[in-house]
């Protein structure tokens, strides 16, 4: 039951959000030219449609953005195996993530942007779609769109649930609030055993811990013309690739590259930056300190003189996992909370990440547990770490045969997620 507080609470933010329609829509249209938004399905964000519902029961998943909505397909798949006549609507937010499901939904799935957080656009979103169940993945929690999706009796599960430390310090500065939040799920599957934690000390009455998504995802894809181009060039040129680095870490992790080809002659590092539109600072920040750098976005290609490539493009961490059998995750160096591991886990790399690793930090220790990764105490290490592997192929191929055994076995549990999802699907 909702309490007084939030009620009023909820009465204050909706009267704010309809005010601010007009200028919601002004800012939708303005993000239209700087290619934020849909030119044509832009409307979807009002909660207009342009597909018509199936008459089928429909299964309503909404990920805000390309991880939460790559981690889905495979749960897709799982349910239409399970059931084969449900039909699926999934939502998400940015442009990159509907070019993506447009191209990698399977028939039995539609895409339609998320509306924004409105009454109205909610309203209409629902009126229309009459979804049987609907799932939020991760961390998704739009007041709106959760009070009046229960309002209409329609069950909601949090799916792949999770909370970091410092969005359950805020949400608990509104105690009141988001235990009545979090009262709206039939189910919080969380992914780890902190986020459930997290969320009952929240006041989340049906929390479980599921098995991570990500756990049952296929490996990240790429073009093999691609591959066959750069193995050809790369040769049998020793290579290590820095995936998904932040602001610091490049220069940091260049440095240590100089210094192992002391003694691994013909080295090849390839960088990924998280953000690839940093490619130009990058390079700048380089040519400062007189470090070597070549880069893909200028369609250059590898040489025997090649020290350091970096890979300022989109879409392509896939192609140089397949490339680079021993891994540096970004983001673990620095304060940044890491990225994931289990991409290059997946595609057999030896992986080595820094101490910072907040944002998967279970997976992390359970990997370490299995010796499927490793883990620095402290960033410096990394140099050591790097030439003990590079110099020790057997040493490579059995930390990244355990890596691919973990997220193998891991990925067997999406089953068990499905079957209790449909459960909470309304008979009739």
């Amino acid at each position: 039951m909702t309490t007084l507080r939030t009620k009023i609470a909820m009465g204050l933010y909706a009267s704010v959000a309809t005010f601010m329609t007009p200028f919601v829509k002004y800012h939708l249209t303005k993000r239209i030219k700087r290619g934020k938004e849909h030119p044509v399905r832009f409307t979807e964000k009002l909660g207009h449609v342009s597909q018509t519902r199936p008459k089928s029961k429909l299964v309503w998943i909404h990920g805000a953005s390309v991880g939460e909505s790559l981690s889905i397909l495979p749960l897709l798949e799982t349910f239409h195996n399970l059931q084969p006549d449900l039909k699926f609507l999934v939502t998400t937010g940015t442009v990159t993530s509907a070019r993506l499901m447009e191209e990698r939904l399977p028939p039995y799935a539609m895409h339609q942007f998320v509306p924004v957080d409105l009454p109205l656009a909610i309203g209409r979103f629902l009126k229309n779609w009459r979804p049987d169940i609907a799932l939020v993945v991760e961390s998704e929690l739009w007041p709106n769109m959760i009070f009046q999706t229960k309002a209409r009796n329609i069950p909601l599960v949090l799916l792949n649930g999770r909370m970091s430390q410092k969005s359950a310090k805020s949400w608990g500065k509104a105690s009141f609030f988001i235990q009545d939040l979090l009262n709206q799920f039939d189910l919080i599957l969380a992914q780890s055993a902190t986020d459930v934690r997290r969320y009952t000390e929240l006041g989340a009455p049906h929390v479980k811990k599921q098995s991570n998504l990500k756990f049952a995802a296929a490996p990240l894809s790429y073009k093999q013309d691609d591959f066959d181009k750069l193995s050809t060039q790369i040769g049998t040129l020793p290579v290590w690739f820095a995936s998904s680095t932040h602001r610091g870490e490049e220069v940091f992790l260049a440095e240590t590259h100089e210094k192992l080809r002391e003694k691994i002659p013909n080295l090849l590092c390839i960088i990924a930056p998280r953000h690839p539109e940093r490619g130009p600072e990058i390079l700048n920040e380089f040519q400062r300190k007189n470090l070597p750098l070549t880069l893909r976005s200028e369609g250059k290609g590898i040489t025997p003189d090649t020290s350091i490539y970096l890979a300022d493009t989109l879409g392509e961490l896939g192609l140089f996992y397949a490339l680079s059998p021993v891994v540096v995750i970004g983001g673990s160096l620095l304060r940044k909370g890491g990225q994931n591991l289990l991409e290059p886990a997946r595609q057999n790399c030896a992986i080595i990440c820094g101490p910072e690793m907040q944002n998967f930090e279970e997976i992390c220790n359970e990997m370490v547990e299995n010796h499927a990764v490793i883990k620095l105490t402290q960033a410096e290490d990394v140099t050591t770490q790097l030439e003990a592997l590079l110099l020790n192929e057997p040493h490579q191929q059995k930390l990244a045969q355990k890596a691919a055994v973990y997220v193998k076995d891991r990925g067997q549990e999406i089953n068990d997620v499905a079957r209790e999802i449909l459960q909470k699907i309304p008979v009739g």
